[in-house]
Order: structure tokens, then C-alpha cells, then sequence
């Protein structure tokens, strides 16, 4: 509908936008009727996440005008094309701030009926938080009093973008609030996975799948997104009004409720987009899986698979050892064995032992087995040679007389 330009104070030398009809449409009254829309429903809303309007003006010519604040950031959707999809907590915090401007805008009477990611500013606080500023009120219902009124509902009752009209806006029928919630969920859908939930090839085949075609989780387009932010995006997208969440309020409060749940399972740590302001008790989400079993699990398995290399790296070292051990006696210089010694000679027989002796030689009697027990190991080696030796001469017994010739 316009062009904007940056331009300076002439006397204060602060930055403003200046957004200026095209001169082209500047003759269809119902086109300068929207711009003056446009201007209006931006300054009536006010509040942090509304792109504020300043004022509203026409030249000598007849050219209109409205002076807003300048904002030095991206858009959502250059930030989408640039980056990819947005990570899950950044992407729950910008969508809480652009519900925040939406509920702010439902509660004055103004519809936007336009939300998509060029439409939604992207800046840094001075504290460097992310803020969402909503823009474009251009197409946006407003309640107003009169003619106008009608003629304006008449004229943009089809009015929109394909991709993020809702199925009652894409039919032509009655346009409410609730039209928003949709577009933000198909906003929502975008920022998590960087793809539209549904698309076809015409703008007229994309309006006819929006009343019919359900789209997929968003997890399915893209891993590791929770099964509770499926469950938001997708009761967004419900076909019928009534399905989807009853207002922006609620919209948020369960937006604040999966960034509480993000928060706590992750040690408390606060989103980079700033804290919430919504209350969180609308929403129960089960509480994180303990995983102790699993880490006791895992320790056995670490502990076991120790005691195996353990194993292993003993045997292999025995084994490099033993050729070691088996060749060293080969190296050793060979040692004669000793040979035998000859068995001592065995008398044929010896007569059995006896208190007393009659043959033995005078003066010498024979000593009894007891005593002879009790002498010690060296007397009876020193007796058994003599004993031989009587026992082998003939003469010992005195009953032979040598020849004395």
C-alpha cells in the first residue's frame, strides 16, 4: 500500500518512519480508508510490542502519511531465511511477546487478521534481550462506528495472506479473534521447523487446504522439538474456531508454562527474550524422567567391560612370555648326568637275630634288638662291614683250624 523511509527531526534530530500512501492509490477512497485504518488501530493500541505510532498527516497533494518509531533489527521472517529454524526456548519467547500484542490489540477492538513472520520486528533492548514488535495493521478489523464500518468488513472479509489465513477467513466467513490465534500458529509452526505447515501450488489451492488438510506434528519436520509444543502449535491449527484456544491470554499462558517447564528441567535458566508475565498454573506438564537406573546401568557396563580388557591384557602378556621362559634352557651348556651307582652286594642269607650267640668268638656276645635300635646311625655302619666280614670267613667259627704248615 505504501513505501516507508527513514528519516530525522528537523529540529530534534530523532529517527523516525515515515510510511506514505502510493500516489497510485491515492484516488481509491477505500484504499485511503484502510491507510487511515492502519494508522489508527497501531496508535490505539500502544504497549511494548506494537510498533508505536506518532502521528498522521496528508500533504497539500493530498499524499497521506503516518510518522511511527524506527526500529533497527530483522524481521521474523529474514531472521527464518538468514538463520533457519529458531531453537525452542528462543522461538517460545518471541511467540509469548507477539501473543502479548495481539491480546493487547483483541482488547481494544482491532483485529489484525494479517500475522506472518514480515510482519513481526525483531529488536535488541538495551539490556540485550530479543523484543517482538508487531507492524502492519494495513488489512486489520477495527470496531468503528458509521458506514465505514461496514464498507471496510465487506471489502477485506477475503482479505489476508493464503499461507497464514485462517479456514473461516480463507471461506469468506466471520472473522473474529480467534482468526489471529491460527495465523500465530502457523507463525509458531514456522519459527520451529523454518517450513509452512501447509502449501500448495496456487494461493487458491493453499486457501482450500487450509479448511481441509490436517498438517503434520511439527516434530515430524524437525527432531527434538517437545511432544507439549506439538500440542500447542497443533490445537492453533484447529479447523474450527471453537477448537482452538479461546484467546491470546490463554494462548500465552500456556506458552509460559512449557517455557517454565524448559526452565526448570535445565536448572532455571531464563530465556534470553526476558521474563514472562503470565501466569503459569494453566498448565500441568509431567515432570522430567528420573534416569538414575540408567546411569547404574551404564557404571556395571563401564566396570565389566574393565575387568575384560583386564583379563585380556594378562593372557596376552603371559603369552608373550612363554617362548622367553621355554627356550632359555637351550642356552644353558649341557650337564652329564651321573652314571648309576652298582648296587652293594646282598648276602645269600642272614641268620635271624638272637638273645645270645653260641658261635660268635669268646668274650664277644650278640646285642639285642633293642640296644641295637637305640645306637646311633653311625655305629651301626661301622658294625655292619665286621658283621660281613665274619659271616664270609670260614675260620670264624673255630670249627676249621688253618693249616699251620
Amino acid at each position: 500500500m505504501g513505501a516507508v523511509y527513514l528519516c530525522e527531526h528537523a529540529v530534534l534530530g530523532r529517527r523516525y518512519a515515515v510510511k506514505v500512501l502510493r500516489p497510485d492509490l491515492g484516488e481509491d477512497a477505500e484504499l485511503v480508508e484502510r491507510f487511515r485504518n492502519e494508522a489508527i488501530a497501531a496508535s490505539r493500541i500502544g504497549g511494548e510490542n506494537v510498533v508505536d505510532v506518532l502521528d498522521f498527516g496528508e500533504e497539500d497533494d493530498g499524499a497521506l502519511y503516518y510518522v511511527m518509531e524506527a526500529l533497527e533489527g530483522r524481521s521474523l521472517g529474514a531472521l527464518i531465511a538468514e538463520d533457519g529454524p529458531i531453537e525452542v526456548p528462543r522461538a517460545l519467547a518471541l511467540l509469548e511477546q507477539v501473543c502479548r500484542a495481539l491480546g493487547a490489540a483483541h482488547a481494544r477492538g482491532v483485529v489484525h487478521r494479517d500475522v506472518k513472520p514480515d510482519n513481526v520486528f525483531v529488536v535488541r533492548r538495551e539490556d540485550g534481550a530479543e523484543q517482538a514488535k508487531v507492524i502492519d495493521f494495513g488489512i486489520s478489523q477495527v470496531a468503528l462506528e458509521g458506514p465505514r464500518k461496514e464498507r471496510l468488513t465487506e471489502a477485506g472479509a477475503i482479505m489476508g495472506t493464503p499461507e497464514y489465513m485462517a479456514p473461516e477467513q480463507a471461506a469468506g466467513g466471520k472473522v473474529d479473534h480467534r482468526a489471529d490465534v491460527y495465523a500465530l500458529g502457523v507463525l509458531a509452526y514456522e519459527m520451529l521447523t523454518g517450513t509452512l505447515p501447509i502449501l500448495a501450488t496456487t494461493p487458491i489451492a493453499t486457501l482450500v487446504a487450509h479448511q481441509t488438510r490436517i498438517p503434520d506434528a511439527p516434530s515430524l519436520r524437525r527432531v527434538g522439538i517437545p511432544p507439549e509444543v506439538d500440542a500447542l502449535v497443533l490445537a492453533a491449527l484447529a479447523k474450527r474456531p471453537e477448537d482452538r484456544p479461546s484467546s491470546m491470554d490463554a494462548f500465552a499462558a500456556r506458552i509460559v508454562a512449557l517455557r517454565t517447564s524448559a526452565a526448570l528441567r535445565h536448572g532455571g535458566a531464563a530465556s534470553p527474550a526476558g521474563p514472562s508475565r503470565h501466569p503459569v498454573e494453566t498448565l500441568a506438564l509431567p515432570a522430567a524422567p528420573r534416569r538414575r537406573p540408567r546411569r547404574m546401568r551404564a557404571t556395571i557396563a563401564v566396570a565389566i567391560a574393565v575387568a575384560l580388557l583386564a583379563s585380556a591384557a594378562t593372557i596376552w602378556a603371559r603369552t608373550r612370555r612363554a617362548p622367553a621362559i621355554a627356550a632359555a634352557p637351550a642356552a644353558l651348556p649341557a650337564v652329564p648326568e651321573p652314571a648309576p651307582a652298582a648296587p652293594a652286594p646282598i648276602p645269600a642269607s642272614r641268620p635271624p637275630p638272637a638273645a645270645s650267640d653260641p658261635a660268635a668268638p669268646p668274650g664277644r656276645t650278640a646285642a639285642a634288638p633293642e640296644e641295637r635300635r637305640r645306637e646311633p646311625p653311625a655305629v651301626r655302619t661301622a658294625r655292619r662291614p665286621s658283621r660281613e666280614r665274619h659271616l664270609d670267613d670260614p675260620y670264624a667259627t673255630g670249627a676249621l683250624k688253618p693249616d699251620p704248615f
